[in-house]
């Protein structure tokens, strides 16, 4: 029998639904044991319930609080083994319109999808430099991070913020952590539900959980999918500004 510290120990934030639930299901498949955060923790118990495995655990908190994942990386760190990879997958979405901005809205939105991966990181990067294990530490932005979209805000501007952020942190310690982007197309989630235009190449959180798993255990920095559609949207991103206005006005 396979002993615990042989499985690669993985903690999913943002695993109470969605992808990041598809994602926890994914990698207890491949033998990983997970710790699961989130701030809904019967949500979190109901997926730990369901995984395949055992060993997991639930590690209820929330993205904002510094102190709380400060917590969580202590808890893990003495618990574990080892801490193998930590997945950021919180975040919250919201379309709007400039002209209709709730700036309350806003201010959650980049408190959770941007503040929170800053959070995580002055939480861990300190004990994982001195562990000097090369954990993985994954990020999943959006293709909406590209470049401006219209009706795309804050939601893009979080993921923008955030694509920079996992950059600087794969140059500043790239060599001693194995830095990873996420950038999905559009998945079927409760988010994209509220959604009121077409979605190409629409894809299943399932799917998408499956996409990133094995994506995360291949060499690399940056995981995009569906690429049909990810591929077009990185070729838009690199048009100079006099060809990329006028289409994507037409999206308005």
């Amino acid at each position: 029998m396979t002993s615990k510290s042989q499985h690669k120990h993985a903690w999913v934030i943002g695993a109470s639904s969605g992808i990041g639930a598809a994602l926890a299901k994914s990698l207890a498949e491949r033998g990983e044991v997970l710790a699961l955060s989130g701030r809904n923790g019967e949500a979190l118990n109901s997926v730990e319930e369901a995984l395949p495995g055992q060993g997991h655990v639930v590690l209820p908190l929330d993205v904002r609080d510094p102190a709380e994942l400060s917590a969580g990386v202590d808890r893990l760190l003495q618990d574990w083994p080892r801490l193998d990879r930590i997945v950021f997958m919180a975040g919250l979405y919201e379309p709007m319109r400039l002209r209709e901005l709730d700036v309350l809205q806003v201010e959650k939105i980049l408190a959770v999808n941007l503040m929170g991966a800053f959070n995580l990181i002055a939480a861990a990067l300190p004990s994982l430099l001195q562990a000097g294990t090369r954990t993985q530490l994954a990020f999943c932005a959006s293709v909406a991070g590209y470049r401006g979209l219209p009706n795309a805000q804050p939601y893009g501007a979080s993921k923008a913020g955030l694509i920079n952020l996992v950059e600087s942190l794969k140059i500043e310690h790239g060599d001693r952590l194995d830095v990873r982007l996420i950038s999905p197309g559009f998945v079927e989630t409760r988010l994209t539900e509220k959604n009121s235009f077409d979605m190409p190449f629409r894809i299943s959180p399932e799917r998408a959980g499956e996409r990133i798993a094995k994506g995360l255990t291949r060499p690399g920095f940056e995981l995009h999918f569906p690429r049909r559609f990810t591929w077009l949207m990185k070729a838009l991103a690199s048009l100079p500004y006099a060809l990329y206005w006028p289409l994507a006005r037409r999206a308005r």
